[in-house]
């Protein structure tokens, strides 16, 4: 699947780290180029509210910088993860020790 692959950005209260995050890779704009094909990112700031375990994400890829300080997330992380074709950093699994 060529093209741009979104990357949701799941943050708290944080402005530093997500806009210099953003901000580069914009500078950057980095272009991978497989089997003739080229993928290309961007970002988006995740909005999970209202909450609905079955809306189908846009996302390639989930950065999660909230569940481990804020509960409600977690599922949504969890189902989005299971469901559908979409890679997670910072593991929600992990909370449930």
């Amino acid at each position: 699947m060529a093209g741009t692959h979104l990357i949701g950005l799941l943050l708290g209260v944080e402005e530093d780290w997500p806009g210099a995050f953003e901000s580069l890779l914009r500078r950057l704009d980095p272009a991978i180029t497989v089997d003739g094909e080229t993928h290309r990112f961007a970002t988006e700031r995740v909005t999970i509210e209202p909450f609905n375990l079955r809306a189908v994400p846009r996302y390639s890829l989930v950065i999660d910088r909230l569940a481990w300080w804020y509960d409600m997330p977690r599922e949504w992380l969890k189902n989005v993860t299971l469901m559908n074709p979409v890679h997670l950093l910072n593991n929600p699994f992990t909370f449930e020790a």
